[in-house]
């Protein structure tokens, strides 16, 4: 309760201090670095930095066209999926909307009012990140790389259903992430240690229908690995998932609330709910926990849209490994969690296919180890400064 009311309070500060953004969908986070991206299922269109269940936050791709735009999960943050992970959002304004209203996606965002026949195509895209957290290894300054890939598939579901009128396919995103941990340094009187790399084998499933003219969702499934090379055992499997409704209140306004399930040891359920405001095509506001986005649109190419954006997320995962310490040789679940608030820029191709890309830098604090079987059972480690690489395409 301690680290959701932190989280909480983080939130409303960052919110109150800067304006609404445009924000891009992004297909589903890659084994999100090591930190489960939990939320990273973003507002409308999840965000692109945002996996609501891993501990991966380096997916914050835009889709790269219409059609990745429209269904394509998003990856934001740790471990593939939720709050790092997220599927796109159905566009912000109704169907009825005026034509200059007809998608709440900023201009040099993919819109989303192409009917299916003119954007579904079976394969909707694939992404990597490389994110890497500051740290030497020596006493608990414990350094981080993360490594995700995934790729994303569309098939129909539902089509003709009165209860899918935006056509929503079922996107199918199968992935994989690595995390090389450096540190932290065990000693006679420090006992936390942590293996050499963890990895994350998933396969991801998203749905984002619209009932009516008002009201739709963002539902979503995640089952994988998430352990050391060399153990597998029941606590190694972990189920994620999201379950979010959504409201049109206005055609620049949307409401959302719901439930994340992360899955972790210490964590195991979050609250999801804001509102995405976008009120013109250059900007974008993502007023949403647990991770907020704000999106400013500021140049602009024959092929390209360039965006800047301030984003934060609740970072981490969970993972199995044999403790190597001279007490310890037993097998135990482990998390890592921490708080991201990152500034970065994004490029999104105006065409329906073509190259997305980003680059980030944040500052990452509140970071934790938590060991189901201690001790330590809780480790504090001391603030980083994070940098992360995203392409898609």
């Amino acid at each position: 309760m301690k680290m959701v009311a932190s989280i909480a309070v983080w939130v409303i500060l960052l919110v109150a201090g800067w304006p609404a953004a445009a924000q891009t969908s992004y297909l589903p986070p890659p084994a999100t670095s090591s930190l489960d991206r939990i939320a990273q299922a973003p507002i409308s269109p999840p965000p692109p930095t945002w996996d609501p269940y891993a501990p991966q936050s380096g997916q914050v791709f835009p889709a790269p066209g219409p059609s990745a735009s429209t269904w394509a999960p998003s990856a934001i943050g740790g471990q593939p999926g939720y709050p790092g992970y997220s599927t796109a959002a159905p566009s912000l304004a109704g169907p009825q909307a005026p034509p200059q209203q007809a998608s709440l996606f900023p201009a040099g965002y993919p819109a989303q009012s192409e009917t299916l026949q003119q954007t579904m195509h079976v394969f909707q895209g694939v992404r990597g990140s490389w994110a890497y957290l500051m740290g030497d290894g020596n006493d608990l300054n414990v350094g981080v790389n993360e490594l995700d890939t995934t790729a994303t598939f569309a098939l129909p579901f539902f089509h003709n259903s009165p209860a899918n009128l935006n056509h929503a396919p079922l996107l199918i995103t199968p992935g994989f992430g690595l995390q090389l941990w450096d540190g932290p340094q065990t000693t006679s009187s420090q006992w936390a240690d942590l293996p050499p790399s963890t990895y994350d084998v998933f396969l991801d499933a998203a749905w984002n229908p619209r009932f009516s003219p008002l009201w739709g969702a963002e539902l979503g499934i995640r089952v994988g690995i998430y352990t050391n090379w060399d153990v597998l055992v029941w606590e190694s499997w972990r189920i994620m998932g999201r379950a979010i409704g959504t409201l049109q209140l206005t055609p620049t306004w949307q409401g959302k609330a719901g439930i994340i399930y992360l899955d972790r040891n210490q964590v195991k359920l979050l609250p999801a709910i804001g509102a995405t405001w976008t009120p013109n095509d250059r900007s974008r506001y993502d007023i949403f926990f647990p991770a907020p986005r704000a999106s400013w649109k500021f140049a602009g190419t024959q092929k390209h849209a360039w965006w800047l954006y301030l984003s934060g997320e609740y970072g981490g995962g969970a993972w199995t490994f044999r403790r190597d310490t001279s007490r310890y040789n037993m097998i135990t679940p482990f998390d890592y969690n921490d708080i991201r608030i990152a500034l970065g820029t994004e490029f999104v191709p105006l065409a329906q296919t073509g190259f997305a890309g980003n680059f980030e830098i944040g500052y990452v604090f509140y970071r934790q180890l938590f060991y189901v079987d201690g001790p330590p059972q809780i480790v504090d480690l001391p603030q980083t400064i994070m940098f992360r690489l995203g392409l898609a395409y």
